[in-house]
């Protein structure tokens, strides 16, 4: 690594980091950046951004985002991994590894319990296999269709088909619950949040402060947020969803949904709500992450939400973790224990 120098993240750096995306046809806005690794809740990232000190060009970058995590009834610090990338130039030569064990290295020094993320289809096998990660596969997507050209267009023989609708439901209010459209996150939230997450061991605390950065704060970003009360104006619930023009199609995302769950049907109303919105503006499918395990997964499976076929997945990702605590590894380990949404997501 003599002929490197390895620069860390901070006000002066993000330009530079910037310029190794953008020269490798990546392109990343530096207000996203700022905001991911520099206004994260805990307002740390263990980064490594790798220079050529003969050139001064940027070769390759290993990041990884600190956030808090609940495991068991304990919060932690933990850290998503998000940025691997080598120039095309300077591919082959082993930078990811080593930028990544020098990244953990740092972390774990941090006292950061524990390295999570969604690898793709190219980088899962360093993941795996040199960098000791653990995978959880397979990711939990599921998806919802809402008109057939979508998927028709997608089958060999089947474009030529015409197009007609794949959900008829229409919403309906309960007149025991006010649906509030808020782009904020009340205090309550925590409670909400302390009650639901009871029923799993491991996640990323969404507490208000990781809402508000991850909802509120994030640029360049559009989400709808509607939140649920009952008749004594008690906050029961919240969901996060929105819509954007990807994958060849308009494609709604289910990115949150929480709620007291001793009143099920608060779920159900919340659910059928972005459902209908996200029908209104023409999508084609809804997408969500979320596991048969997790707490909220009846609400999907109600709502006629399918386990999403491979060949119809957008991209190739993959769901793994690195402990760094040898006391936490069985219950980080264990896929059941885990607690994940589309909020995890850093593409949407």
């Amino acid at each position: 690594m003599e002929r490197f120098i390895i620069k860390d993240i901070n006000k002066e750096t993000v330009s530079v980091y910037k310029s190794c995306f953008d020269s490798n046809n990546n392109h990343k806005k530096a207000e996203n950046i700022d905001w991911q690794f520099l206004q994260n809740t805990v307002k740390k990232a263990f980064v490594d951004i790798a220079i050529d000190k003969e050139s001064q060009k940027t070769v390759a970058i290993y990041a990884v985002s600190g956030v808090k995590f609940k495991i068991n009834d304990e919060d932690f610090l933990g850290a998503q991994s998000l940025d691997t990338i080598t120039d095309i130039d300077y591919r082959g030569q082993g930078l990811f590894i080593k930028l990544a064990k020098d990244v953990y290295e740092k972390a774990a020094k941090s006292n950061t319990v524990l390295v999570y993320g969604f690898p793709n289809g190219s980088s899962i096998g360093g993941f795996k296999k040199k960098l000791e990660w653990e995978i959880l596969d397979p990711l939990p997507f599921l998806i919802k269709p809402l008109e057939t050209k979508y998927f028709f267009s997608k089958i060999n023989g089947l474009s030529f088909l015409p197009n007609f609708s794949l959900s008829f439901s229409k919403f309906k209010n309960d007149k025991n619950y006010s649906l509030v459209n808020n782009f904020s996150f009340p205090t309550e939230v925590n409670e909400l949040w302390d009650k639901f997450s009871k029923n799993f061991k491991v996640g990323v605390k969404r507490d208000k402060e990781y809402l508000d950065w991850r909802y509120i704060d994030k640029p360049n970003e559009n989400y709808s947020i509607m939140h649920c009360y009952d008749l004594n104006g008690a906050f029961i619930g919240y969901i996060v969803y929105t819509v954007k023009e990807k994958h060849n199609g308009k494609i709604g995302y289910i990115m949150e949904l929480i709620y007291d769950l001793d009143k099920p049907e608060v779920g159900s109303l919340l659910m059928n709500y972005a459902i209908d919105s996200i029908k209104k503006s023409k999508a084609d499918c809804i997408l969500s992450w979320c596991f048969d395990h997790s707490p909220n997964y009846r609400d999907y499976k109600k709502a006629f939400f399918l386990t999403m076929p491979e060949k119809f997945r957008p991209i190739e990702l993959h769901f793994g973790v690195r402990s760094f605590n040898e006391t936490l590894n069985e219950v980080i380990y264990n896929r059941k224990n885990w607690y994940i949404s589309y909020s995890d997501s850093d593409t949407v």
